[in-house]
């Protein structure tokens, strides 16, 4: 094991000048100090961590991505960051995010976009997008995010990491700034499924990393989904499906199960996306949060003038919010997004009956140049298609990393509520298989 004061100051070489703008704020010589008091015995003892940056940390900023934070120090600690610190970790800092998790690539920063440490040229993914560039990029061995629709998932898998989205709820949300209450949680990535685990078991207790002993592909049930294999880019689907056969060949059980409402998985979450982000931001008026306007201004023109520092994907989807559930639409949107939701839950449920995990792709493409996407949101939000469904359901689900050339490829592990350490066990066989 590495002592943590060596393993801290790994960390900040491998940092450097930080040219992925992986981070928001470092910490050098509060991390070095807390490197001192760590217990050398405790089970993340020598593990550096980031921490997104809109997960409280006494006493260090929390911006959420936004310059209508700029300035903002955390009165207190979020529980997940209080248990990451009280196994051990040393915390370096805060990582880049989209702005309030508004975005799927990590480019809606207010402090400039996060580059991908395997192609500086790409996005890393978002909205934990400091997340798994400060792991891909070897600074850190674990980092801790959150994921509304994907948005720990999708930088695991456009940066070549491991990461799980837990059951909603398992992890506390005290602390979380979110974007979507009912969706999104704390969730960890690491390098490897393992140090996942070890993440898992710091931050909702013991029994993860004990589920990966003797992990194996034989008698593995995988489902999976025929919707989950469709339109994808051919340097995705060629590799998933060669990981399936491989499972296939190494004794798992493959069967094809349907997710019929899957179609309406994209357009549900980003209408229940939108209301619930703009019932979020209210309380960013400049009086409870973010910086006031003169004195003598009405609470209204106080108010606009503090929210006028939303960046656009903010503003866009206040808007919508707003329009979904105005009185003359919610029946038509918001409601309609919530029937679809308990359909799209049901489908798992039966798609999970039989099986002990689905199976797919985790994106449905690689990652994607800088500003590519960035003009076109329909395009953008269409990388969530196979991510969403998880968020929708509730239900636990796992980015791995498959052993490709190029730019990574991420693979995805789905199953039911509570059984963490079942997807977990089963991402640890596709490592093993195909990692």
């Amino acid at each position: 094991m590495t002592h943590p004061v060596e393993a801290v100051e790994r960390a900040l070489e491998a940092l450097g000048a930080d040219p992925w703008n992986a981070f928001l704020h470092v910490d050098a010589e509060g991390a070095r100090e807390r490197a001192r008091r760590v217990d050398p015995a405790a089970p993340l003892a020598g593990v550096v961590a980031s921490v997104k940056d809109n997960l409280a940390w006494r006493g260090h900023p929390m911006t959420c991505g936004s310059r209508h934070l700029a300035g903002y120090v955390a009165p207190y600690t979020a529980t997940v960051v209080a248990r990451l610190e009280a196994a051990g970790a040393v915390i370096l800092g805060k990582t880049n995010m989209d702005e309030f998790a508004a975005g799927s690539s990590g480019e809606t920063s207010a402090f400039g976009p996060t580059r991908n440490p395997r192609a500086p040229d790409r996005v890393p993914g978002g909205s934990s997008s400091g997340a798994g560039a400060s792991v891909a990029a070897g600074v850190v061995g674990l980092a801790l995010g959150s994921d509304t629709g994907g948005s720990i998932r999708c930088p695991a898998s456009f940066c070549g990491a491991a990461a799980l989205k837990p059951t909603w709820g398992l992890l506390s949300r005290h602390g979380l700034a979110d974007l979507a209450m009912s969706l999104e949680g704390p969730a960890p990535l690491a390098p490897d499924v393992a140090g996942v685990a070890r993440a898992m078991d710091a931050l909702s207790g013991p029994g993860f990393s004990e589920a990966l002993e003797g992990a194996a592909p034989e008698g593995l049930r995988v489902g999976v989904p025929r919707e989950f294999l469709e339109g994808l880019a051919p340097d995705v689907e060629r590799p998933v499906r060669d990981a399936l056969r491989k499972l296939e060949s190494r004794g798992a059980r493959l069967v094809e199960v349907g997710l019929p409402s899957a179609r309406h998985a994209l357009a549900a979450y980003y209408v229940l996306n939108y209301a619930e982000l703009a019932s979020a931001m209210m309380r960013y008026d400049g009086l409870r949060y973010g910086e006031p306007g003169p004195e003598n201004e009405s609470y209204e023109a106080s108010s606009a003038q503090a929210r006028a520092a939303f960046g656009p994907e903010v503003k866009r989807r206040i808007l919508l919010g707003t329009f979904v559930t105005s009185r003359e639409e919610r029946g038509r949107w918001h409601d309609a997004a919530v029937r679809a939701r308990a359909a799209l839950a049901r489908d798992v449920e039966r798609a999970l009956a039989g099986v002990d995990v689905l199976a797919g792709p985790t994106m449905p493409v690689r990652a994607f140049r800088l500003g590519e996407r960035v003009d076109d949101p329909r395009a953008m939000y269409a990388a969530d298609v196979l991510t969403v469904l998880a968020n929708l359901a509730r239900v636990p689900a796992g980015s791995v990393p498959l052993r490709v050339e190029g730019l990574p490829v991420g693979f995805q592990v789905m199953g039911r509520a509570g059984e963490d350490a079942g997807v977990l066990r089963a991402m640890r066989v596709v490592e093993e298989v195909a990692g």
